[in-house]
């Protein structure tokens, strides 16, 4: 066990701590890292020394001042932290034979950096761009052709995309679910806690949507999409369901000119004819059905609770009914799934031609029950979650859809990433503006996270309603007094910019 400890290095220290420590799996011996990072006429230099006894193994980095950086007020920090993670990667590297997809990346959005480029200078060619982020980050050279095709592609789905904070998004979350899934760590109460909050949960959402309609319009502050997620918004009675989406049309500003109105029917288990019927009469154009795998050994293992042959039926329900743009997801990585299960949910999905499909990679999130229960003979190797990944990209890119999304997720398995891929015309707008934040994300219902985007800085607020839905209609009236603050602020800021 590799023992990386950065407490108390003074030099360190006067930069800024970027971890207190973390452990590698490398070797049986104990082993300890230094690190140091300072400043030298050449610039900022990190120092990464392994120790295994008396001997030593280390890894030097120079990072130089660059006005492309961009680096602000904390150049040295930021470069040293950096130097020290080039350094500590390339060791590592050295060590195990192997290197990190994203590099020196951790964070969720690293499409970001394609598109600081982009914004910086618009007519940047993409090889400019990638050698950037493989030189500055470590980035494979794939992973950063892939993140400067898919920035490119938002920018050509969303030719406003750098201009979208002064109209806002909406989220509604409904957080009731037939089974929790145990990868899942979103809001999702069983259908016997629906039964007992139903009522009262449903007329505190409806209340909170007519209050902030009321606000966006006072506000003159325009919406782009609407989405309705959860938990599985379908898990709602078609009665229930069409209370909400003709509140959300009738309350919420510009219904007509919305650019997007979804609703994730997740679960095939509760995709019914008269659903299918509400949604389409309420106008909602996109829709998601995500049968994650079609092996029933999986789904059963997970949770699911709904066997792989339903999903081609409830599917066809929303085609039958007219809905011209359906998503399916599937999740590469689940537990005991091989290569070849993979394969076999991909070509089943793929006979279904959906207008998109978002393939997810498996991880392991904080208090998931799939972290709890999993067996260590259960998760696939790196390399074969790799495969899947790559087998996916290939048989999507081959039948005609294009990556338009992607982002990461902390644990996730071979360091790899989820990825939306979609027809031309059929991405999901919605999905393109929360990854990469442009603009406000107003969240309403249990569980609800907003995101509130300066439009002068870019600089990004969080507020959340509960996600117990007693406590949802508990604390009602104090949700929707600081959202209305929130709206009014936000028109101040956009008049302002």
């Amino acid at each position: 066990m590799i023992r990386i400890d950065f407490e108390g290095i003074d030099a360190f220290s006067e930069l800024g701590r970027m971890v207190d420590s973390f452990d590698v799996d490398l070797s049986d011996e104990e082993t300890v890292i230094h690190a140091q990072v300072g400043r030298t006429e050449q610039g900022v230099t990190g120092v990464i020394c392994l120790v295994e006894g008396s001997k030593y193994d280390c890894e030097v980095k120079t990072l130089r001042d660059s006005s492309q950086d961009d680096e602000g007020d904390n150049a040295d920090k930021t470069l040293g932290r950096r130097a020290l993670l080039l350094a500590l990667h390339r060791m590592l590297a050295r060590r195990t034979g192997r290197t990190l997809p994203y590099g020196i990346l951790f964070g969720v959005r690293p499409g970001k950096l394609a598109h600081q480029r982009f914004k910086q200078n618009k007519s940047a060619l993409a090889p400019e761009i990638t050698g950037e982020l493989v030189a500055k980050y470590a980035i494979r050279q794939d992973r950063a052709d892939l993140l400067v095709e898919v920035a490119q592609h938002e920018r050509f789905v969303v030719p406003d995309l750098y201009d979208l904070s002064s109209e806002v998004s909406l989220y509604v979350g409904i957080p009731f679910c037939p089974t929790h899934c145990s990868y899942c760590t979103f809001p999702a109460y069983s259908m016997r806690d629906k039964a007992r909050y139903a009522v009262d949960f449903m007329e505190a959402l409806l209340r909170e949507v007519r209050a902030v309609g009321e606000s966006l319009q006072t506000a003159h502050i325009g919406v782009t999409t609407v989405y309705v997620g959860g938990g599985t918004p379908t898990s709602l009675s078609a009665s229930e369901l069409e209370r909400l989406l003709a509140a959300l049309r009738d309350d919420l500003p510009g219904h007509g000119a919305w650019r997007e109105f979804s609703v994730e029917a997740g679960r095939a288990d509760t995709i019914t004819s008269d659903r299918v019927k509400v949604m389409k009469e309420a106008g909602v154009n996109r829709v998601s059905v995500n049968p994650q795998t079609f092996r029933d050994a999986t789904l059963k293992k997970v949770g699911r609770g709904h066997s792989a042959s339903i999903i081609d039926k409830r599917f066809a329900l929303f085609r039958e009914a007219g809905f011209q743009n359906i998503n399916m997801d599937l999740i590469m990585g689940l537990p005991g799934e091989s290569l070849d299960d993979a394969r076999y949910s991909l070509a089943r999905t793929l006979a279904l031609s959906p207008d998109s499909v978002t393939v997810h990679t498996l991880s392991y999130k904080r208090g998931a029950e799939v972290k709890k229960s999993l067996e260590v003979s259960e998760e696939p190797e790196a390399s074969t979650v790799e495969a899947m990944l790559d087998l996916a990209e290939k048989e999507l890119r081959d039948d005609g859809y294009h990556p338009y999304y992607l982002y990461r997720q902390k644990d996730i398995l071979a360091g790899r990433e989820n990825i939306g891929y979609a027809r031309p015309g059929k991405e999901g707008l919605y999905n393109i503006a929360i990854i990469e934040e442009a603009q406000t994300i107003v969240a309403l219902g249990g569980g609800g996270a907003s995101k509130w985007v300066n439009p002068e800085t870019g600089q990004i607020a969080r507020s959340a309603n509960a996600r117990e839905p007693s406590a949802y209609v508990a604390h009602l009236d104090h949700i929707i007094a600081d959202k209305r603050e929130r709206i009014e602020a936000l028109a101040n800021k956009i008049r302002l910019k």
